[in-house]
């Protein structure tokens, strides 16, 4: 050590302080902002929906998942990072579920570290007839653009007003139509953006964790995606 300028010492260990006094401040926010937004932990959200939490930890917050131990700690090559919730009910008379997965897996090689991240988040509602598949997004958020998943062509619903906030595809005119009747009562849904997947059978409304529609954003109003979702399928599906 000796003949070290002290700024060689010192210099380091400011540096892993720095860290380290990132690293808690970070979780006393995260753990403030789940206190905040406790109303998005899967127990809570599942009494809010009149819904049965099925699987997963009741204090897992969907809005804020950086405060959960396992998130916050990381994943080591070992053991992924996997959450999973699943809630179901019939609170308006058609079968709901809210579904969300995150999940990091690490592995470690010779000179490099590979991290994949797979992501889902989903409300459902379950028709009790088949109906045609259709896509709905949203045309504009202030999140950025919505990504679709299926190959259907963009219809008009004969509702101009809907046609200009939304894009529809589907095969189906009566399916164009009875979405043309629908969509305006997910204006709630404005400034989160909306993304409709229509797979025959069931109605989900999905959401991101960094792109629109955002899980925060869209899930502050989870009660009304519920009730529009259930009256869809009952549209679509009887």
């Amino acid at each position: 050590m000796a003949g070290l300028p002290i700024q060689a010492i010192l210099f380091p260990l400011i540096a892993v302080a720095a860290v380290i006094f990132m690293l808690i401040q970070r979780k006393k926010a995260a753990a403030t902002y789940d206190q905040q937004f406790s109303n998005f932990r899967a127990g809570e959200l599942a009494r809010r929906l009149g819904l049965n939490l099925i699987e997963g930890d009741p204090n897992f917050n969907l809005f804020i998942r950086q405060a959960s131990v396992d998130v916050m700690r990381g994943p080591t090559d070992k053991n992924p990072v996997n959450i999973q919730i699943r809630m179901q009910g019939e609170p308006h008379g058609v079968p709901i579920e809210l579904t969300y997965l995150y999940r990091v897996e690490k592995k470690t090689g010779i000179s490099t570290i590979t991290w994949s991240t797979w992501f889902d988040c989903r409300m459902t509602a379950f028709s009790k007839q088949p109906f045609p598949v259709f896509e709905v997004i949203s045309r504009a958020t202030p999140a950025g653009s919505i990504a679709l998943t299926q190959a259907l062509a963009p219809v008009s619903t004969g509702n101009p007003s809907v046609d200009a906030s939304y894009s529809v595809g589907t095969r189906e005119p009566a399916v164009a139509q009875i979405l043309g009747q629908a969509l305006p009562n997910f204006s709630t849904f404005a400034t989160a953006g909306v993304h409709l997947v229509g797979d025959g059978n069931r109605i989900s409304y999905v959401m991101q964790q960094d792109t629109a529609p955002l899980v925060g954003s869209a899930l502050y109003y989870a009660e009304a995606m519920a009730t529009q979702l259930s009256d869809l399928a009952r549209r679509l599906g009887g």
